[in-house]
């Protein structure tokens, strides 16, 4: 019981403060009302309290100057705020003392201490003037409707929660910061990391391009050196061997050039006894040409007539296979011919029956096709009489029958012009009836059906006008929406009523009609009224329309028979209306003559029976023709399949008659094509014949050039034989001048060689000395100075991997690595430098990245723990506050919630706490706002959600609420200080 005692206000003191020269005011434990006129002192005591616990003036709203609260005439003022301490019977005394320099002493149990000391103690206890959720001055109600969510919310957790709550929440927004500004800057590092891991990938590709190409330079000079090393000593080795054989050629070609001068001599004479021999055997030549010339014509007119033979034979043959031939198809022609005339034969017999066969079948399409067009023209005549008088007549009467039923749409155009706000709402409401819960209805004047005139004239002057130009609604919530639609938004001039909605009407008469027809009456007007049912209940409900009799003139005659429950009667145009006396209880008839307004919609139904039968009767006619139409277009496709199905058969008929007509004409070509082929077996023997004859020609011909032909080898045979001779003594001569020509050649080739190897020998040690001294200049280039021969070789390990290759081995190894050096790019050095650059940048930016992910997780992990922890205790709050604020607000016949808005889970920044109230019932819940609510309102919903708060609170130091909160809740004017 005594934790509930602590920070409690056990007294006030107040010396010379506003208007107190001293007073000391004693609270009591739960609910303390301070009354009196104004000016007497009620918010001073608010005030002594702020100031008395280290508050500033600003936070009362009034003066900004604390020494204005000294009271006039007077140095200095003291306030003393007792309260109750964290040990029983222990108490807590905290003391303020004002001078007119406006500055101010502090004393805690009577001992000085600074401001900030003073305000510690204070804190200790939790109390927290400067919170409007804790304590709130009369003059500062307007500034808790100005909060926001987020600052009601941290100002209810600072009012009613212990410190680990609110530093959990402040704990939880500091890490969500951190770990946002940690994920934007892990997202900045992502995107540079991935930029320059995409020019290090760059980079490295120039890189490894660098150092490949150096490296094939590299192998490129060692395999050069080593080519030159290799060429230098064979050219060494070489230009030793080509002096030696320079000096031995020197001597041959002496020996040669000696015996070649001899031979050259004995040459020339043997070629002049050739020359002769050569002249003879030239002219035995040409004779031998021309005889062979002549025997070549003669062997050439043989082979002619030999070809003619073969001509002749082979076409002899081709005769002899096309007669095989037509000799087979003979055959095959004469039995088509026995199998065609067989089949005619078969025909000639049943000709005539065919023949009648076509005869009936064509008889019975005639008469198939007059019948069918005796039912075609009778079916135009049904189909005209169909259009052309039946559904006009129909469409006539609809019309008119719509023309009388339509009675809506004039009143509609009537409406538009006569009440456009009532016009506007009606096409709005057409359009959006979708978005409501349940029905709404249109005024009545467009709803309701009037059966008559009559009874349209007794409705009207029986329902008042802005009833029935109001729009009806089944929902309550349905009819709230609509007036907040039509008559706030739009501003539109109408009315919206409600109705319950039902499927049959819950009113009956309380006299049956069946007692007062003799009395002239012949119904009630709820029986002359059609429509929806929930109208009809409201029009009985507030009218009493089923209480109300219609009667005739005659009714006047029974005023007095009328039974006393019936208040309202109509006969004629009278209008007769019983009320009882307000000082007697005797009843006074008043009768009124009424008129028509022509407001609702009525119908003659006289005129409506007559349009129906006329339209009825026309249907049915109609209906007979469509059914005579319906019989006629069956019987039709039967007649045309009848038609289809004998046309079918005559066309098979003529088919067959066609096909043996035909028959005879394929007989006939048949017959001549066998007579065709028959007469070219005699043509054959006449080829025989001419063949043989022509044979023995050409054998005569060849027999007569043969003889020719052995003349003429006879004497080409002497001929030949001279030649042979004088070929033998040529022979003989160009032996020996071949021996010489030998021997001349060899020796000439002797000499020739000897020079030609001196010349070369000498051109070849000329240009091997160029080459090695060439040589050694390009090698000591390439290995810096010096040779592999010396001590500090720089390649000797490079040189002994190669030792074994062949000069073709190192050679092709030479092109193989310049032609992949001329393929590279040329690059420089800088590559190199700004990758290891770029390559140390990107592994500082991974670290930097994983450490940011780190923490962001250990955040989140940390986050998850606390938020959870945290989360239903404020869940718990929200819920009792809610409680609280609900049944308080519903003791005063108003609707109230508290919740907790937030935009997401974990946007701690956006959460608060909303304050939602509804003071009409056909309203809805709305947020608090001093843009919504009036001043009274928000300062209800004020009062009471302070209130709310001093239920739940684990706070020592209750709410102080001044008068203007609960003034308004308790309707009198008294100013109020809640010390509970």
């Amino acid at each position: 019981m005594h934790s509930q005692m602590i920070g409690k206000i056990k007294s006030v003191y107040c010396k010379y403060f506003v208007s107190y020269s001293e007073i000391t005011f004693y609270p009591k434990e739960y609910f303390n009302v301070l009354t009196g006129p104004n000016g007497t002192g009620k918010s001073t005591i608010v005030s002594a309290i702020v100031l008395g616990l280290g508050g500033d003036p600003q936070l009362l709203d009034r003066s900004s100057s604390i020494a204005d609260y000294i009271q006039s005439g007077k140095t200095a003022a003291t306030i003393v705020i007792t309260i109750f301490g964290r040990y029983s019977d222990s108490t807590e005394a905290f003391k303020r003392v004002i001078n007119q320099k406006g500055e101010s002493q502090f004393f805690v149990n009577a001992k000085e201490m600074p401001k900030a000391k003073f305000l510690s103690f204070i804190a200790a206890y939790n109390i927290q003037v400067s919170n409007l959720c804790q304590f709130l001055p009369q003059d500062r109600v307007q500034d808790f409707s100005k909060m926001n969510p987020q600052d009601l919310l941290v100002n209810t957790m600072s009012s009613v929660c212990d410190n680990k709550l609110i530093k959990n929440f402040t704990d939880l927004k500091e890490m969500r910061l951190k770990q946002l500004t940690a994920q934007t800057d892990r997202e900045k590092q992502n995107d540079k990391l991935q930029q320059e891991e995409k020019r290090l990938e760059q980079l490295q590709v120039s890189v490894d391009q660098y150092q490949e190409r150096q490296e094939i330079i590299q192998k490129l000079n060692i395999y050069k050196a080593k080519k030159l090393w290799i060429e230098l000593k064979d050219s060494e080795e070489k230009i030793h061997e080509y002096k030696s054989q320079l000096d031995e050629a020197k001597a041959v070609y002496q020996d040669s050039k000696n015996a070649f001068e001899e031979e050259k001599n004995a040459q020339e004479e043997i070629a002049k006894i050739n020359a002769d021999l050569r002249e003879q055997t030239t002219k035995q030549n040409r004779q031998i040409n021309e005889t062979m010339i002549s025997m070549n014509k003669l062997s050439s007119q043989i082979e002619t007539i030999k070809k003619s033979i073969t001509e002749s034979k082979c076409e002899l043959e081709r005769s002899i296979q096309q007669s095989i031939k037509s000799i087979n198809d003979v055959e095959k022609l004469k039995y088509l011919l026995e199998t065609k005339q067989h089949e005619l034969d078969i025909f000639n017999v049943t000709k005539s029956q065919v023949l009648n066969e076509l005869e009936t079948k064509k008889n019975i399409i005639i008469k198939t096709r007059d019948t069918t067009m005796s039912h075609y023209n009778k079916r135009r005549e049904l189909e005209t009489k169909l259009n052309d008088e039946k559904i006009p007549e129909i469409a006539a009467l609809c019309h008119k029958i719509d023309r009388l039923e339509n009675i809506k749409s004039q009143k509609i155009e009537e409406l538009r012009v006569r009440n456009p706000n009532l016009f506007k709402a009606m096409n709005w409401v057409a359009q959006n009836k979708h978005i409501y819960s349940c029905n709404i209805y249109d005024p009545m004047i467009f709803e309701l059906t009037i059966k008559s005139e009559e009874g349209a004239m007794y409705l009207e002057n029986v329902v008042r006008q802005r009833d029935l130009f109001a729009f009806a609604c089944e929902d309550k919530n349905d009819m709230s929406d609509l007036i907040d639609e039509l008559c706030v938004k739009q501003k539109l001039s109408v009315n919206v009523m409600y109705c319950a909605p039902a499927d049959k009407c819950f009113f009956k008469p309380t006299v049956p009609i069946t007692e007062v027809t003799q009395l002239g009456f012949k119904a009630y007007l709820v029986d002359l009224v059609s429509g929806p049912i929930p109208l009809i209940n409201k029009l009985c409900a507030t009218y009493q329309i089923h209480n109300i009799l219609i009667g005739n003139d005659e009714v006047s005659k029974f005023t007095a028979c009328v039974p006393k429950s019936i208040r309202v009667y109509f006969g004629g145009n009278k209008k007769y209306s019983v009320m009882s006396s307000r000082y007697r209880s005797d009843l006074m008839l008043t009768e009124n003559i009424i008129k028509k307004k022509n407001q609702l919609i009525s119908l003659d139904l006289k005129q409506m029976n007559s349009l129906k039968e006329r339209h009825a009767k026309a249907i049915l006619e109609k209906d007979k023709i469509r059914n005579t139409l319906k019989d006629i277009d069956n019987e039709f496709d039967r007649l045309q399949i009848v038609l289809r199905q004998e046309g079918d058969e005559k066309k098979k008929i003529e088919q067959k008659l066609s096909h043996f007509s035909n028959l005879t004409d394929e007989i006939k070509k048949l017959q001549s094509k066998v007579n065709t082929v028959n007469q070219s077996f005699a043509s054959l023997d006449q080829i025989k014949q001419k063949f043989q004859i022509t044979m023995l020609s050409d054998f005569r011909k060849i027999f007569e050039i043969e003889q020719n032909l052995l003349k003429s080898l006879k004497l080409t045979d002497k001929l030949i034989e001279g030649r042979k001779v004088n070929h033998i003594l040529e022979r003989a001569h160009l032996q020996q001048h071949a021996s010489q020509i030998n021997k001349l050649k060899e020796r000439e080739d002797q000499f020739s060689k000897a020079s030609t190897l001196v010349n070369r020998l000498t051109g070849v040690v000329q240009i091997t000395s160029q080459q090695i001294n060439s040589k050694a200049v390009e090698l000591r280039c390439l290995c810096n100075g010096n040779l592999p021969s010396n001590n500090d070789f720089p390649f000797k390990t490079d040189f002994d991997k190669i030792r074994n290759l062949t000069v073709e081995q190192i050679y092709e190894a030479i092109l193989d690595y310049q032609a992949r050096l001329d393929c590279m790019k040329n690059l420089n050095s800088e590559a190199i430098a700004e990758f290891r650059h770029r390559q140390a940048e990107v592994e500082e930016l991974r670290k930097t990245i994983e450490a940011k992910s780190t923490q962001e997780k250990n955040l989140d992990a940390v986050m998850i723990t606390l938020y959870n922890k945290w989360e239903p205790q404020l869940t718990k709050l929200i819920e009792t506050i809610n409680n609280k604020f609900s049944e308080f607000m519903e003791s005063l016949s108003y609707v109230g919630e508290v919740v907790l808005s937030r935009k997401d889970k974990s946007d701690f920044d956006s959460y608060g706490i909303q304050i939602m109230v509804k003071y009409r019932k056909d309203a809805k819940l709305q947020t608090l706002d001093k843009y919504i609510q009036s001043g009274g309102e928000r300062a209800v919903a004020i009062a009471i959600y302070s209130l709310s708060l001093q239920h739940i609170t684990q706070v020592p130091f209750r709410n102080f609420s001044m008068c203007k909160c609960i003034q308004i809740m308790l309707k009198k004017r008294f100013q109020t200080i809640d010390f509970h």
